[in-house]
């Protein structure tokens, strides 16, 4: 009884978010707001299950290419086997929500004291960057999120299953192995020997990381690189969207007072920024897109660390405060709002609902181009459709939004096939 009074209300918070996550992520996919990022997923899903093979024709340039010159995430090959027994983007955000919304069950666990029962779990309940994170598209990289909170208590508890959640974290991106360099050097002193092995196991990993990313990479240059590496090659463009930083940075800490940057578990963060900072790119500069999975255990545990370090007069002082600044950037930012979205146009649109299943419905087993493969993704081969490159794919598939409601000239080497609904239009190959 004891053990259910204390882990209720987290149970109960638990449930509610995990239902909220689901419910909306799949209203908008459903409603033709879905990102590119779950077509490319359920393509690279769809490739390893019928043809063992990790490509996706989404993603880079819009052309086919190895996941693995994008990303090192091993993660791919079991979320393929639920994609095999449930084939529908929906069993994927429902996952994704799950491995959100989980990290509040394990809160509890970390101390008996009321403020792990709900004040924390309310906390990162109320976090924004978690619900900015599962309607913006699906990443299976999250799963790092619950795999910290998980690895950190045992390492506190000094218990051996540490070991099995560092590895299991390790695995889930690259760029993760840059955390753990930096953490076994801030533990280098009160854990030198665990440390170490630490420490060396990251490296080694991200080096190995590294030469498959660039081994893999389809390049036609002598000297092959990283998916992404151009996002590093125009330091002043980078320069020019340096505006968008403080968002990241004020979203990320404000919630939490900035307490957690007295904890030194924040320095594992350094990789995150110099790589949000020098990134030209906009996605790695704001609080909307799932780049900020690293940041969410780290600055939670920072943060819990910090308060419990208080004077035990002004730990609950603090931590209603930082509830009380969460609340209200959750009521004027979060998913209640219309600013919430990161394309507000497609959060709500007018759409009854079907326009999805038709969709995935067409053209089976055919190659398409079209502006929304996401929703075409349950396919050998779906490419996106750009307006500065010629299509080669049987048939062009065009989708016209309320909100941008573009007509498409005919493609050149196809002809019209036929309009369903009103809002798809379809091109065919013409016959040489």
């Amino acid at each position: 009884m004891k053990f259910l009074r204390h882990h209720l209300p987290s149970f109960l918070l638990w449930l509610v978010v995990f239902y909220f996550l689901s419910e909306r992520s799949i209203f908008r996919y459903q409603h033709m707001g879905a990102g590119v990022d779950i077509g490319l997923f359920e393509n690279l899903f769809y490739n390893i299950i019928h043809h063992a093979i990790a490509v996706t024709s989404l993603g880079v340039d819009g052309k086919i290419h190895h996941y693995f010159a994008d990303h090192i995430n091993w993660y791919v090959y079991p979320l393929s086997l639920l994609y095999y027994i449930f084939p529908l983007v929906e069993s994927l955000l429902i996952f994704q929500a799950f491995v959100l919304s989980v990290p509040i069950l394990i809160l509890p666990f970390f101390k008996g004291e009321s403020r792990y029962q709900w004040i924390y779990p309310l906390l990162y309940a109320l976090f924004l960057p978690i619900y900015w994170i599962q309607i913006f598209d699906f990443h299976p990289e999250v799963i790092w999120i619950p795999l910290f909170f998980l690895f950190y208590y045992f390492w506190k508890q000094k218990s051996k299953y540490w070991v099995l959640f560092f590895v299991l974290s390790l695995l889930v991106k690259e760029e993760c192995a840059l955390v753990w360099i930096v953490f076994a050097l801030t533990e280098w002193r009160s854990n030198q020997k665990q440390s170490l092995k630490i420490g060396i196991l990251s490296l080694v990993y991200f080096m190995i990381a590294i030469i498959l990313l660039i081994g893999i990479q389809n390049s036609t240059t002598n000297n092959p690189m990283p998916a992404h590496w151009e996002r590093y090659q125009n330091p002043i463009l980078a320069l020019e969207n340096l505006h968008l930083f403080p968002y990241l940075f004020l979203f990320l800490n404000i919630p939490f007072l900035f307490l957690q940057f007295k904890n030194k578990l924040i320095l594992c963060l350094l990789p995150y920024i110099l790589y949000s900072i020098t990134s030209s790119f906009e996605v790695n500069k704001t609080p909307f897109t799932h780049h900020s999975f690293i940041a969410i255990p780290i600055i939670m545990i920072g943060f819990m660390e910090s308060v419990e370090k208080i004077h035990s007069k002004n730990k609950s002082l603090f931590a209603y405060l930082s509830l009380t600044v969460s609340i209200f950037l959750f009521l004027f930012f979060g998913p209640l709002t219309k600013s919430y979205s990161y394309r507000k146009e497609f959060m709500n649109p007018d759409h009854s609902g079907t326009d999805y299943k038709t969709l995935r419905g067409l053209l089976v087993d055919k190659t398409i181009v079209s502006n929304i493969p996401q929703y075409l993704s349950n396919r050998t081969t779906v490419t996106l459709f750009l307006p500065n490159q010629k299509p080669t794919a049987d048939y062009v598939v065009f989708y016209y939004f309320p909100a941008d409601p573009q007509i498409l000239p005919i493609p050149s080497g196809y002809e019209w096939k036929e309009t369903i609904s009103e809002r798809i239009q379809i091109f065919k190959r013409k016959e040489n």
